[in-house]
Parts: structure tokens; C-alpha cells; sequence
């Protein structure tokens, strides 16, 4: 009954969320909502034609780009294996999805990854030891050599089959998202938007707090559009954002 009054609810333009959340420190069901709908409409309104997503682990900013309406060109990068097998064969049902095995950076080269039990907690930073206490995932569970490239240095082949691109950049890196940045720097002028991931409060050593990257992105020309919880802690304090930025 409930799963027919959400679809009914839904084709009417309407979503139900519950009152009290099970677990506060998740994100809400209408933060992840209004994250969708304002990517939707930047989507559009930016007439993005080329989305690269840098870390993309096993497919879901696909997933829910696709739900938001966006039919064009994907560009996924993820260095990690076993991750990248898994989306080199989703990739395969969807022609306008590519896939890289590679790592973005500021520097080129070949660089050490830290893979987590739980994969999507992967960098090349260190976990701390909060994060490890608190999500135990995060431990390392074994170390990858990786390519790396600089976005600006792979950007001609990644939009080979756009004309004029009009990207949106997003980045999930854990902790690196900056790097994936600075590496782009002779291609921002066709970066019309973009998604980077804020640490708040840091999971890694060494990683680079949240104003400084936004004092980082507004020098590049980004201001944002939109912050949204990827999680809190026991006292409700944000751990991570995701920020969606847009030109001007």
C-alpha cells in the first residue's frame, strides 16, 4: 500500500518523506531530494552536454543522473579494479556512458592508492583514526599502484564525441577532489559546473578543509548553489558536504 501511494504521489509531482528520521546522522530523504532537483535544473539551465565523473566508483552519480533526466555524454574515471570492472560492465548497456581506468591529479604519474574494506571509502590519503573508529570500513585493506592524469591533459579525448562541450565536473575522491581540480586548470573554461565533495569534519590525514576549498573554487570563478549533508556525527555536526557550484 505504502510502495503504490509513493508511485500514485509521484506521477503527481509529490514525494513522502517520514517526519522523524530513523537515523539523523544519514542524510534526510529531502536533502538528497532537493539535491536531485537543483541538479536537474542546472543541468538544463547550463546546458551541460558533457559530465565527467571523476571517482565514480561503481556507477551511481550514472544512476542518478540518468534519473534526472540528463541523456547525454558521461565520462566516468575510476582507478580502483575490481570498481572498475564492475562499471566497465554496466557501461556496456548504455551508449553514451564511457568509462577510464585512471586517477585524476595535479600531477601525472603513478601514485599509491589506499583501498578501503569498503571500497567507496578508497583515497590516497590516509584514513584517521576517527574514521576508522567510526565507520571501520574505512580501514585500508590493501594497497593499488595507479596511473594518474591531468584532467587537462585527457580532456580532448574525453570529449571527443562532444562538439562543444559544456561539462559539469564532479568529483568524489575522497579528500582529493581539489587535486582532481587544480589538474583541470587549462580546461575550466568548458567547466560551465561543478559537484566537489567538502570535508567538514576530516576522515583522512592531511586533507584540505572545506572553506579552504571553497575560497579555492571562487577564485577559479565557481560560487555555490547548493551544500547538502553526506553525513553527521553522534552530536549532529556535519562530517562531509557535497557542494554544487555553478559559474559566475
Amino acid at each position: 500500500m505504502k510502495a503504490l501511494l509513493q508511485r500514485a504521489l509521484k506521477r503527481a509531482g509529490y514525494t513522502l518523506y517520514r517526519d522523524a528520521p530513523r537515523d539523523l546522522a544519514n542524510p534526510l530523504g529531502v536533502e538528497l531530494a532537493a539535491h536531485s532537483a537543483l541538479l536537474r535544473a542546472v543541468l538544463q539551465r547550463a546546458d551541460v552536454n558533457l559530465v565527467l565523473d571523476v571517482g565514480a566508483h561503481r556507477g551511481g552519480y550514472r544512476d542518478l543522473l540518468r534519473a534526472s533526466g540528463y541523456d547525454g555524454e558521461i565520462v566516468s574515471f575510476e582507478p580502483v579494479g575490481a570498481s572498475f570492472a564492475a562499471l566497465q560492465a554496466r557501461a556496456a548497456d548504455d551508449p553514451a556512458w564511457r568509462v577510464q581506468h585512471l586517477a585524476l591529479g595535479r600531477e601525472a604519474g603513478e601514485a599509491t592508492l589506499n583501498v578501503a574494506r569498503e571500497s567507496n571509502f578508497t583515497s590516497f590519503l590516509e584514513p584517521n583514526a576517527f574514521s576508522v573508529e567510526r565507520f571501520g570500513g574505512s580501514a585500508v585493506d590493501h594497497h593499488e599502484t595507479v596511473e594518474v592524469a591531468r584532467l587537462d591533459a585527457v580532456f580532448e579525448r574525453a570529449a571527443a564525441h562532444v562538439p562543444a562541450p559544456r561539462a559539469l565536473l564532479k568529483t568524489d575522491t575522497q579528500g582529493w577532489d581539489l587535486e582532481v581540480i587544480e589538474g583541470a586548470a587549462g580546461v575550466l573554461e568548458h567547466v560551465v559546473a561543478l559537484q566537489a565533495e567538502l570535508s567538514v569534519r576530516p576522515i583522512y590525514e592531511d586533507s584540505t578543509s572545506w572553506l579552504e576549498v571553497l575560497a579555492r573554487l571562487g577564485e577559479l570563478g565557481f560560487r555555490p548553489a547548493q551544500l547538502t549533508s553526506v553525513g553527521r556525527d553522534d552530536a549532529l555536526g556535519l562530517l562531509e558536504l557535497d557542494c554544487l557550484l555553478v559559474r559566475g
